[in-house]
């Protein structure tokens, strides 16, 4: 067995800590002894906390292999997405993360703006703004109904049920709103 280096350890625990109490809720010293490491190893690699968390950031909001080419292209890939997540493991995910850190005093403004780069913007170049919102909004409704919650009414996941519900909502989301 290949033993992981410091930086891995110290980015997997911050990622299962910071991802699923929050940045404010999680101490140094709780990371670097979940790790098993000295809290100083956290500063010579990362700088500090912020520095820390800012790392485990990176690809939290890789949704796209290749952007997809058209409204359809997206539906299909998000349908995909959520089928095909495994459901099982201690990983928090990205939902998680933004729900538990969005607001954050310290760091809230980083991840709503992350989030809006690297995320939303991706779906403002397919769909007109309000569009965008709505289909966001039901991307991350469904997982929070789904995986939080646990709704009943909700198909299993990678059912055709599921995938029938899900696409339902995204086309709907993607779909020019009635006007009053």
């Amino acid at each position: 067995m290949v033993e992981m280096k410091t930086q891995d350890k110290l980015l997997l625990h911050a990622r299962r800590q910071f991802w699923a109490k929050g940045y404010s809720n999680v101490s140094l010293r709780q990371i670097a002894s979940a790790a098993g490491v000295d809290v100083a190893l956290i500063s010579r690699h990362f700088g500090g906390k912020l520095g820390l968390f800012k790392a485990t950031l990176e690809g939290a909001f890789d949704v796209f292999e290749t952007p997809p080419a058209n409204e359809t292209e997206l539906v299909d890939t998000f349908v995909r997405i959520f089928a095909e997540t495994p459901r099982t493991g201690s990983e928090p995910s990205a939902v998680t993360m933004l729900l538990t850190n969005s607001y954050d005093e310290e760091v809230g403004s980083l991840i709503r703006e992350l989030y809006d780069r690297q995320f939303q913007q991706s779906l403002r170049d397919l769909l007109d703004p309000e569009r965008a919102a709505l289909f966001a909004a039901v991307v991350f409704g469904f997982s929070v109904v789904e995986k939080s919650l646990r709704v009943d009414g909700i198909a299993p996941p990678s059912s055709d049920k599921y995938k029938s519900q899900l696409k339902y909502l995204l086309d709907a989301a993607r779909n020019k709103p009635h006007q009053r």
